[in-house]
């Protein structure tokens, strides 16, 4: 009877471990190629998230580059880069009747003293849905400026995607200034992109200020191996009362109004 209970036990352990989660993450992570998450990621000296980051797939030149409440975010949650072509970035600006200016050298001081926003995009996968019939990926677009602003409005970040993709979840954002951070207030979400709110803060003339918004996307694992695209855009203001509208459709960022700085751009991933 003994031997019999014991057995039964043993039994019963063993049901349990194959039904456990931990044994179906683990799993998931082996066939999806996936590193774990960090679980002190949001406590993590900064040497070991970049760590991190290179084990997922990034390099030196973009974890330098990403700030580190993002390196917290993204080392949060299973996942790995997604191969990526940088964006082409392009520049428009306008001036306080909202004609677009050529000359951009004296369109403002930001502009002749050649200090801006350096735009970057970012793709990560981190797994499937839906019985395996969706691909997950978080999508980030990235702003650092390379020098303190001479204006502190409030600015935008726009990122939009191709419409195979579908938005899922709560977009979020954030702003880093001197080691301070805040979070990029959501200001528009649409089926086809996200815009966020950006408050620039005035600091001292190294003060790096970087900033960035992120949405999760769903594609039909039908289109595995497939090469997308998200296009970003961010909009600088440097003239007061003014506002900026932002338009998002597929594949598509634009501002219009008065007064600001646009600068645009895209990134590509294989799904």
């Amino acid at each position: 009877m003994k031997k019999k209970f014991l057995t039964g036990l043993l039994s019963l352990f063993m049901l349990f471990g194959l039904l456990s989660p931990v044994g179906a993450q683990a799993s998931n992570e082996i066939e999806e190629g996936l590193i774990p998450a960090l679980s002190d990621a949001f406590s993590a000296d900064e040497n070991v998230l970049n760590n991190h980051l290179l084990k997922m797939g990034f390099n030196d030149s973009e974890i330098s580059d990403i700030p580190v409440d993002m390196k917290r975010e993204i080392s949060s949650k299973d996942g790995k880069k997604a191969a990526s072509q940088k964006l082409d970035t392009t520049i428009t600006v306008t001036d306080e009747n909202g004609n677009e200016i050529i000359d951009r050298n004296s369109a403002s001081v930001v502009m002749a003293a050649n200090i801006k926003p350096t735009l970057s995009g970012y793709a990560v996968y981190s797994g499937t849905s839906n019985n395996g019939k969706e691909l997950i990926y978080e999508v980030y677009s990235t702003y650092r400026w390379n020098g303190t602003p001479d204006y502190f409005y409030t600015d935008n970040l726009g990122m939009a995607w191709q419409s195979n993709a579908t938005p899922t979840g709560t977009p979020n954002g954030q702003h880093t200034i001197g080691g301070n951070t805040y979070s990029n207030k959501v200001d528009r979400e649409e089926v086809s992109g996200t815009a966020w709110l950006v408050d620039l803060r005035m600091g001292g003339s190294n003060t790096v200020q970087s900033g960035w918004g992120r949405q999760q996307l769903r594609y039909p694992a039908s289109q595995d191996g497939m090469n997308t695209a998200i296009a970003v855009g961010y909009s600088h203001r440097w003239l007061p009362a003014w506002t900026t509208n932002v338009s998002l459709s597929f594949g598509y960022v634009g501002f219009s109004g008065n007064g600001k700085t646009d600068y645009s751009g895209r990134f590509n991933f294989v799904i």
